[in-house]
């Protein structure tokens, strides 16, 4: 008798919650604007877009539609190993 294979734990995103897809067409240059936004926060363009429908709204966007905070100190050569 065979044992049942290990269950592998799923790969891929971490699920952002209860969401709904929404079709929105935007015109050229609002679309180009948020592009830019997302590239600089390093971004999906959905989650801006996300953050910009709550800030209008007074809602608090979820954490996810912002820019991870990174803070890394390089260390010195003398320290490296």
């Amino acid at each position: 008798m065979q044992t049942p294979a290990k269950i592998k734990a799923r790969k891929g995103r971490v699920p952002k919650g209860d969401r709904v897809g929404t079709l929105v067409r935007l015109p050229t240059e609002l679309r180009e604007h948020a592009q830019a936004i997302a590239t600089q926060e390093g971004l999906p363009l959905g989650d801006v877009i996300t953050r910009m429908v709550a800030e209008a709204l007074g809602l608090q966007a979820p954490a996810y539609c912002y820019p991870k905070i990174q803070v890394q100190e390089e260390l010195p050569l003398n320290k490296a190993s």
